[in-house]
């Protein structure tokens, strides 16, 4: 349900969050469940922010009963550097928000459990995006950077592998909790069961990200008539899906030809890589592209 819009963003509340509410509000908690989305609505609201600074268009954020998210459009075609600015804004935002509030707490003397619960809810925010798991903020910058030295599908593939990990450390330390205190730590499981059913949607759709920097590139080609530009010498017989993988979103590559004796045999653009895949197959070679 659409509450809100600030600076053209649309403020969005799920119908499971006004549940949530409810549900805390009959148990005297409605107070401090407000805090908490008022600090991840901040967190989100940096994410934006820091989006709409590097040129993307921000269309809506939604809090929801765990959460929240910032919807970016073209943010699947961003470069590493901006992915890892836009992530890295919200724990900042949440750490920043948390030295305000202990400055309060500390100079205007506002020591009360909800000033101290407020400080608690930001530092946490913070400290648990910057797990480095997806879809997590650490998980996102650690991805990004890592895309920077291997292709964005081996990154993602990784970033993944991490976050199964944390979730199945989370589980382990709930079972010992349970085993020595008779106690469930449900905050721990919904972490754990999030992280990883996450993990495995990002696996799914990080093979059509390419496809989405491709249509990127075109666009913004098209428009600005100019971009930088990477050349790439390529031998004739490597094969389509090895050159794809070098391939960054805030560049246009062109690829130098050469047969076995380092002799230049032709010439490609990205375009005509991406537009040869579909007849000649991920397996085809770069000779292929070029005798066709």
């Amino acid at each position: 349900m659409r509450v809100a819009n600030v600076a053209g963003i649309d403020l969005i509340v799920s119908y499971w969050f006004i549940a949530m509410i409810l549900f805390f509000s009959l148990a005297g908690m409605m107070v401090k469940v407000l805090l908490v989305f008022s600090a991840v609505l901040w967190h989100e609201l940096a994410h934006a922010g820091a989006a709409m600074a590097l040129g993307f268009s921000v269309r809506e954020v939604e809090l929801l009963p765990f959460g929240g998210v910032a919807r970016i459009e073209g943010l699947g075609a961003a470069s590493s550097k901006s992915e890892i600015v836009i992530a890295a804004a919200g724990p900042a935002a949440s750490v920043v928000l948390a030295a305000i509030v202990y400055s309060s707490m500390l100079y205007l003397d506002l020591w009360t459990e909800l000033w101290d619960f407020f400080l608690k809810a930001n530092i946490m925010l913070a400290i648990f995006n910057m797990i480095p798991g997806l879809p997590l903020d650490g998980g996102r910058i650690f991805r990004a950077w890592l895309a920077l030295y291997v292709d964005y599908g081996k990154a993602t593939t990784i970033t993944a592998g991490i976050s199964k990990c944390v979730s199945i450390t989370l589980i382990s330390v709930m079972i010992f909790q349970y085993v020595k205190g008779s106690t469930v730590n449900l905050s721990f499981l919904v972490a754990a069961i999030f992280l990883y059913t996450t993990a495995k949607s990002e696996l799914k759709v990080a093979g059509f990200r390419t496809l989405r920097i491709m249509a990127q590139k075109k666009t913004l080609l098209r428009s600005r008539r100019t971009m930088p530009t990477a050349h790439i010498t390529v031998m004739e017989g490597a094969l389509l899906k090895d050159v794809v993988r070098l391939f960054r979103p805030d560049q246009y590559y062109v690829m130098l030809v050469v047969n076995d004796d380092c002799r230049v045999c032709g010439t490609l653009t990205e375009t005509e890589v991406w537009e040869g895949l579909p007849k000649n197959g991920l397996h085809a070679s770069i000779g292929e592209l070029i005798d066709s």
